[in-house]
């Protein structure tokens, strides 16, 4: 298990990376990433708006992940110098093309809230961009959030200011968990 998903990580960071992490994710860790990443940025002479939009998208990106992260299941802990119970998820931020970026994150959820997480990006995708900015009105007045403190707005503000579609995989692990690899492509 740990094998796979590690080879997922490797998969996400071919190219030119500007910024990579996995093992066990924690609040200062995101500090730190949202701390650095728009100097990284203006260093590789970035637009300002190309480097908003970046930035915005990876702040969604990292605050669902870290959020909606469940510690994985204990057979992921074999053979591995982490504890059980902590909070492994992964995430690299790739340089395409100029202004052109990709995230890509991975985390262990539950299957059910991996079901829907499928269905709801597959809803996402298929929708326009004035169908989106909609539905983010719909939401925002819909007052209905998860019981993880989430409304669902996230995802569909990064479809909104991405203008791309989603990549997702949701690989079953055992019973009661799956892991959710997400991708948003920023141009």
């Amino acid at each position: 298990m740990r094998e796979a998903i590690h080879s997922l990580f490797e998969k996400a960071v071919k190219g030119n990376v500007v910024l990579s992490f996995e093992g066990i994710i924690t609040s200062q860790l995101l500090d730190d990433v949202f701390a650095t990443i728009e100097d990284k940025l203006k260093a590789d002479n970035e637009q300002p708006r190309v480097i908003k939009k970046v930035y915005n998208i990876l702040v969604e990106a990292l605050q669902n992940l870290f959020h909606h992260l469940e510690p994985p299941p204990d057979e992921f802990f074999k053979n591995s110098d982490m504890k059980k119970g902590s909070h492994y998820a992964f995430f690299c931020m790739t340089k395409e093309n100029p202004g052109v970026y990709r995230i890509t994150t991975g985390n262990f959820v539950k299957n059910l809230t991996g079901y829907f997480l499928r269905d709801r990006i597959e809803q996402l995708n298929y929708l326009s961009q004035d169908e989106l900015k909609d539905l983010y009105k719909i939401v925002l007045n819909n007052d209905e959030f998860s019981a993880k403190g989430g409304g669902g707005l996230g995802f569909i503000e990064m479809a909104r200011k991405s203008g791309n579609k989603f990549g997702f995989e949701l690989l079953r692990q055992n019973k009661d968990y799956s892991f959710f690899v997400f991708e948003v492509l920023i141009s």
